[in-house]
């Protein structure tokens, strides 16, 4: 049996979980020998990823200890680098037998930061495109993954047009792009930007934000509200938030860059964009849509927003959707108008998704119709992926 309590489920944020060669092996030889140190060398992490390759290693030849796996694959033991199929291809193709989903987005996790941390320009333009070089192998393995190329637009329009193109010639469907524009640089909603967004919508592409994709030098969490006297433990592997605090204002980058999308009329201009905010949490999203419609009827006479031509919460309703984190509770998001906004999110096989999150999503869910279920676990994915899904 699948661990999928029904045969319609798509998954809008699983994860790959890269080796220290792999981003190495798709990279240019010039890039190879200048890329960042993978988990910027930590001995801790390096020492646990080599236990979660000894662990795989293992499986290869000992028909038992693939039982015990399988068994268990969904346990917190198996998360991470040990999650079954967290890195080889092929064991990822039984590990989605196991999962039983039709189809899921698949987002890059370690080797990203890797990318990020580039200062030299041509490094970090040449670990993207190593990125997405990986993740489209990767993905070739099981077309129930979607791969998600990243386009860093905070490079500029020039590269990260050309950056599209080359995801539109490997087949990508779907787009992580950051938020944040680097300080001093151009919004995003600029008017030079607007060839980038005319291409994805041609070209039906998805978008996805994602937490840590941040950009620019957007920090939510100000680090003097760390200076409180108390002591707080060391930020560890992954892109999680580091506290409680962090965990708050997670969506803040998001909130803003879409609410910019509205006002500043991309929306308006491009009606097909489609955009994913994805492990960013969703109980924000009732909130800040009432907000938006607030700041619109407060400002509409006051700048030039002629621009906006429906309530701005009407824009989210049509082009945007939004993964909740296991354990919100989604029936009362849903109740609340976002119906149409929710998709289902395992984020598989990282430590966040827990053990069952199916589980934890269907005790807030009790007093929906099949109708709404339906929606959050297939109908807004499917939305989502516009033409793309077969």
């Amino acid at each position: 049996m699948p661990y999928a309590h029904r045969p319609d489920i798509f998954d809008a944020d699983t994860h790959m979980m890269e080796t220290p060669d792999w981003i190495a092996s798709f990279a240019d030889p010039d890039v190879r020998e200048r890329l960042e140190p993978f988990v910027e060398g930590r001995a801790e992490s390096l020492d646990h990823i080599n236990d979660a390759l000894s662990q795989f290693s293992r499986r290869q030849g000992d028909p038992a200890a693939v039982a015990g796996a399988e068994a268990a694959f969904m346990s917190m033991a198996y998360k991470g680098w040990h999650g079954l199929g967290s890195f080889d291809a092929a064991e990822r193709v039984r590990a989605n037998d196991l999962l039983g989903f039709q189809g899921q987005l698949v987002f890059p996790t370690s080797a990203f930061n890797q990318v990020i941390a580039a200062r030299d320009r041509d490094v970090r333009l040449g670990g993207v495109r190593a990125l997405n070089r990986g993740m489209a192998a990767f993905c070739s393995a099981d077309r129930r993954m979607f791969g998600t190329a990243y386009i860093p637009l905070g490079a500029g329009p020039d590269t990260a047009l050309m950056l599209v193109e080359e995801a539109v010639r490997a087949g990508f469907r779907v787009l992580l792009i950051d938020t944040i524009a680097p300080t001093g640089g151009q919004s995003f909603t600029h008017p030079d930007f607007d060839r980038i967004w005319a291409r994805i919508q041609a070209e039906d592409l998805s978008i996805a934000l994602h937490v840590g994709a941040n950009g620019g030098e957007y920090n939510p969490v100000p680090t003097s509200f760390y200076n409180n006297g108390r002591s707080l433990r060391p930020h560890v592997d992954g892109d999680a938030p580091r506290d409680a605090l962090s965990y708050v204002a997670m969506s803040y980058n998001a909130e803003l860059f879409l609410a910019a999308m509205i006002f500043d009329g991309v929306l308006e201009r491009f009606p097909g964009l489609r955009i994913a905010v994805v492990e960013l949490g969703a109980a924000w999203i009732i909130s800040w849509m009432r907000q938006m419609d607030q700041a619109f009827r407060a400002f509409r006479r006051l700048q030039d927003l002629s621009q906006v031509k429906m309530t701005p919460s009407d824009y989210v309703r049509r082009q945007i959707k939004v993964t909740p984190f296991a354990g919100e509770e989604i029936g009362w998001i849903m109740r609340s108008g976002a119906e149409d906004l929710l998709m289902f999110a395992s984020d598989y096989p990282h430590h966040e998704g827990t053990d069952d999150p199916i589980g934890r999503f269907e005790r807030t869910m009790e007093d929906l119709d099949e109708a709404v279920c339906a929606k959050f676990y297939n109908g807004n994915f499917r939305n989502f992926m516009g033409g793309n899904l077969v």
